[in-house]
């Protein structure tokens, strides 16, 4: 993923989380820019009319619509063919985990509950970004939680 002028969106109804990932992605890639959206419906209006996202990270369990319903919105009309869309969650579910591989989802991070595990998650999450979009993640390297980075 490249280090200049990258469009974020966070969808997720929990401000503290959305204000803790904010304050990752702007320490790794600071020329970034992050617009959050409150809940499902809002970030797939906001997803229909934006020019240009660069990366997307949708919460789980959002009011209106949830990260998974929005996950497969975007797949099925193929809104954001070329975008890395991450799940975001406190949920470990596996058939959460199984759905969002199958739509598509780049990673699904679990929630972890410190700023220093989270930006481990989200450095390394970019550093994957960074290789070529035909370098998908095996399965086994899709769920990225808090104390299980290399």
């Amino acid at each position: 993923m490249k280090n200049s002028s990258i469009n974020i969106l966070i969808a997720d109804d929990d401000k503290d989380d959305v204000s803790m990932l904010a304050e990752a992605l702007q320490n790794i890639l600071p020329s970034s820019h992050s617009i959050s959206k409150p809940d499902g419906l809002a970030a797939l209006n906001y997803i229909k009319s934006s020019d240009h996202l660069d990366l997307v990270f949708l919460d789980l369990n959002m009011p209106l619509r949830n990260g998974i319903d929005c996950l497969k919105d975007i797949s099925i009309h193929n809104l954001l063919p070329n975008t890395p869309i991450v799940i975001y969650s406190t949920s470990k579910n596996e058939e959460h985990i199984n759905i969002a591989y199958e739509y598509g989802a780049a990673f699904y991070i679990v929630k972890p509950e410190s700023f220093i595990e989270l930006s481990k998650i989200i450095k390394r999450a970019i550093t994957i970004l960074g290789k070529p979009k035909s370098e998908r993640v095996d399965k086994s390297n899709f769920v990225l939680v808090p104390g299980r980075l290399s």
